[in-house]
């Protein structure tokens, strides 16, 4: 499945003018997620990146003075992404309901379309389990994550603030896990299919909530 990446969103992401050293970057950063997602972590240096682009091993470090800028780049741009196609994906309806399903089709729409930006995601967690820097990011991407789910469900006007919070963090719990799921086990169900599988559960859920009035 091709990225569907568009380059002018990577100089918008980053505040950066299309110019030839930044497309030789955007270039390092998509052939590191190539290269991760095809060969793993341990197989991915300047040297296998550079191959992929036929730019040598002092090039790509001219750009990325070392591998964990790259990573961190790399992550950036991959998450950065996923928020585009979530807020697209929650534009495009009107009603609360609606709005909220466009919360739990996005981050499947973004990973049907960039299957390998999973690879970075999945690399970004391990990381964060023992790196500080990488948890420290990961706990403020989960947190911005939330509050944009919670602003979404907030519309949902007959449910209480506790039950608003709850619920916000329900689903983000359920779209991490499942799609961490998805691309880690042979789960037997294709994305689209539990793309819907996974909206009618938390539209479930909020029947549930409203039915036992928000408990």
């Amino acid at each position: 499945m091709a990225n569907e990446v568009s380059p002018s969103l990577y100089f918008q992401i980053f505040g950066l003018r299309p110019g030839r050293g930044e497309k030789r970057r955007l270039a390092i950063v998509q052939a590191f997620i190539d290269c991760l997602a095809t060969e793993g972590l341990d197989k991915t240096s300047f040297d296998t990146v550079g191959k992929r682009i036929k730019m040598t091993r002092t090039h790509v470090a001219y750009f990325f003075p070392n591998r964990d800028e790259l990573i961190r780049t790399a992550i950036r741009f991959v998450v950065a992404t996923g928020q585009e196609y979530t807020v697209s994906s929650v534009e495009k309806y009107q009603t609360p309901e609606d709005r909220l399903r466009g919360v739990v089709e996005g981050p499947f729409i973004w990973l049907e379309k960039n299957p390998k930006h999973a690879s970075v995601m999945l690399m970004f967690q391990y990381l964060a389990t023992y790196d500080s820097k990488y948890q420290e990011l990961q706990t403020a991407i989960q947190k911005m994550g939330e509050q944009r789910i919670r602003a979404v469900v907030e519309q949902l006007s007959d449910l209480s603030p506790s039950t608003t919070q709850k619920l916000a963090r329900s689903i983000q719990a359920l779209l991490m896990g499942t799609l961490s799921y998805s691309f880690t086990a042979d789960y037997g169900v294709p994305l689209p299919k539990l793309r819907e599988q996974t909206v009618r559960a938390v539209m479930d859920w909020v029947s549930h909530f409203r039915s036992t009035g928000n408990n």
